[in-house]
């Protein structure tokens, strides 16, 4: 019985096979939102060719790094290749391959999603020893046992690659992979396993270079490697390990340098992990709100949180369409865990960056009428550090951010994460008292 598929796990997925665009043949994670800037970087004071055209696409690169924003014919199109992937996976035998034609079939596999002969196929090409796919074969034998729910197996087979084999992007973004699915499970080995890679990602940082694959073209960009380095500090933070937060801050910022040549996306992109570190424990800034799609209120609602001894924020842009799709089991999340009370709100923002038509944005929130969504300024984003979507906060009845950080699709559903990192956050502060209710809908 295979989980649920999440959006990381599917852009990562399409990323191992090749599908995605190319935004997300150097991001796995969930659509960034900070368009790079095409004003002056701080080296040079102007920008090169590449990094405009990068920014030119930005756009156009983060809609389609999620699988909600596709349209129905290409999300069509997708169906029939798994389908024929597939189909072609089950005849083929293995044996009858050696090299680049066994590595291209493991790939074919996990596109047709034949978990159990990824894994197989990926297995047998590690174990020929062959250098130029290693690193990717290793992600998709993890990809598939995750997909199989073979979660030890697959934090084994991570820990191996990471002894094995150079730490390179390929590495890196595997691990990253692994840390995300398990957190999203909220299994400790998440801290365990980004303790265990800190070193090795630290000494990458400290070179002060984008992270090249050493076979391939997979690049980790500096502010990708300071964001998973930093995953480490956010999860000693929840854990209620405070002293050895700080020190990996203080180690990661080191490792970085404060006179790195940073691409103005890269610095954007550290900025706003800075911002989200900076505000766990404290006071959550004031949110303007300007107005709310619940109901057709004259006067602006605000977000209440005075009464409830947590409450739950999903910030996002309007574009994310997977992001939409989550308010009504947020709004269902509230309505069940009222009596506590949990408090659940929406924050959305009309992104001119990316859809510049005013009756765009009227449509697209128009999906969420009847939600109890809000409608906040796009300089929100900034202001709590968004640099990924969706931004989920978690606050307490004195406004101290417990939580912040990136939600899963399925992050309010059943047991889901917002439920499990809840009960972390009370665990931790057994004075809230919170006794859970949500709803279970798996």
């Amino acid at each position: 019985m295979t989980r649920s598929t999440g959006w990381r796990r599917s852009a990562y997925l399409l990323v191992l096979v090749g599908v995605t665009c190319s935004q997300a043949q150097q991001q796995s994670s969930p659509a960034q939102s900070s368009t790079p800037s095409l004003g002056a970087t701080a080296e040079t004071g102007t920008e090169t060719p590449g990094e405009i055209y990068k920014a030119a696409m930005h756009p156009l690169d983060v809609v389609r790094s999620s699988l909600d924003n596709w349209s129905d014919a290409e999300l069509g199109a997708l169906t029939v290749g798994i389908h024929k992937a597939h189909d072609a996976c089950e005849a083929a035998n293995r044996d009858d391959y050696a090299g680049d034609d066994l590595y291209d079939l493991s790939r074919l596999c996990a596109l047709g999603q034949d978990w159990e002969k990824t894994n197989a196929v990926a297995q047998a090409y590690i174990a020929s020893k062959l250098e130029p796919h290693r690193a990717q074969a290793y992600a998709l034998a993890i990809n598939a046992m995750v997909h199989m729910n073979a979660i030890d197996l697959a934090v084994a087979t991570t820990r191996e690659m990471l002894g094995r084999l150079p730490y390179d992007a390929e590495v890196a973004y595997a691990v990253r992979y692994m840390k995300d699915d398990l957190e999203e499970a909220s299994n400790p080995g998440a801290l365990t396993l980004a303790a265990e890679e800190h070193a090795a990602i630290m000494a990458a940082l400290a070179q002060e270079t984008p992270l090249k694959a050493t076979h391939g073209e997979a690049v980790m960009s500096l502010g990708a490697m300071y964001d998973s380095a930093m995953e480490l500090a956010f999860w000693q933070k929840y854990a209620g390990e405070d002293a050895a937060s700080s020190a990996t801050v203080a180690g990661v910022d080191q490792a970085l340098g404060l006179n790195s040549a940073l691409t103005s996306e890269d610095a954007s992109r550290v900025a706003a992990v800075r911002v989200r570190y900076r505000l766990l424990g404290t006071r959550l800034p004031e949110i303007k709100v300007l107005r709310g799609l619940e109901s057709s209120m004259a006067k602006p609602p605000q977000v209440v949180r005075a009464d409830a001894p947590i409450t739950v924020l999903v910030m996002f842009p309007d574009w994310c369409g997977g992001c939409r799709k989550m308010m009504k089991p947020l709004m269902d999340f509230g309505k069940a865990n009222k009596e506590v009370p949990i408090h659940a709100y929406g924050l959305v923002f009309e992104d001119d960056s990316v859809i510049p038509v005013k009756t765009a944005h009227e449509e697209l929130l128009k999906e969420m009428k009847g939600t109890s969504t809000l409608v906040v300024p796009a300089s929100t984003a900034q202001t709590l550090g968004a640099s990924d979507y969706p931004l989920g906060i978690m606050i307490d009845a004195q406004d101290r951010v417990r939580y912040i950080g990136v939600l899963w699709g399925d992050a309010f559903k059943g047991d889901g994460y917002v439920e499990k990192m809840i009960l972390k956050i009370v665990a931790a502060n057994p004075a809230l008292g919170i006794t859970m209710g949500g709803p279970r809908k798996d």
